[in-house]
């Protein structure tokens, strides 16, 4: 494989994680098939941002989080370096991110998630977040964003608990909670190693339990 792989870190918890397949197809084939995102987690999204923006970190009622002052208005897409796996084969990170802690000496990156309060969302998003610290701490543009040292990684979840009548209109009442995320840069290059491995073999074959899958054979047989 020639080409530079520029991967989104988003992709590889509901990507490379889900069909092999398709996930193949994506990288390899340029086989994108669009599905729609409901625009109603865009609006969620927004909120949050705007609620969240430039308070302190005590907020999101973690004891792993030092103070710091939480910044989310950074939305440009963010692209690093050309980096290296375990094997010498070239990749680059492209994305954006929801949420950085500005503390003292040293930054967070915060993913917010509208999901269950799952401690098992670690070990979901932690390819993810790991690749949001190589981003910004090695920008492929001088005019971008730069975060250096990052530290401390971690997603904070909103869980829909209660609807409550509030002047005479409904309102939601969210559970929130801080899941910090290791980071273990050794992990992620052997992670990436396993992708790239895997992007250089042998097309896998269509997923009996993949609805894409199923599209994709009854139009390619």
């Amino acid at each position: 494989m020639s080409k530079v792989i520029v991967f989104s870190p988003s992709e590889f918890a509901f990507g490379y994680s889900g069909c092999k397949r398709c996930y193949y197809d994506l990288k390899v084939n340029d086989l994108k098939i669009q599905t729609g995102f409901p625009s109603i987690f865009s609006k969620l999204d927004s909120l949050q941002k705007k609620y969240y923006h430039n308070k302190k970190s005590s907020v999101l009622n973690s004891n792993s989080l030092p103070d710091g002052i939480i910044k989310t208005d950074y939305s440009k897409l963010q692209t690093s370096k050309v980096l290296t796996d375990n094997n010498g084969r070239k990749f680059q990170l492209r994305g954006k991110i929801d949420a950085y802690v500005n503390h003292h000496d040293f930054f967070s990156i915060i993913d917010f998630k509208v999901t269950n309060l799952n401690e098992k969302k670690i070990n979901t998003y932690k390819t993810q977040l790991i690749s949001y610290a190589f981003m910004f701490e090695n920008p492929n543009d001088e005019r971008s964003l730069k975060l250096f040292p990052v530290k401390k990684l971690g997603i904070f979840c909103f869980e829909p608990n209660e609807l409550k009548e509030t002047s005479n209109k409904p309102s939601f009442e969210m559970n929130t909670r801080f899941f910090e995320i290791k980071r273990d840069d050794d992990f992620f290059l052997s992670f990436i190693t396993s992708v790239l491995d895997f992007l250089e073999g042998d097309t896998p074959n269509f997923s009996e339990n993949c609805s894409l899958c199923f599209l994709k054979r009854n139009k390619f047989s």
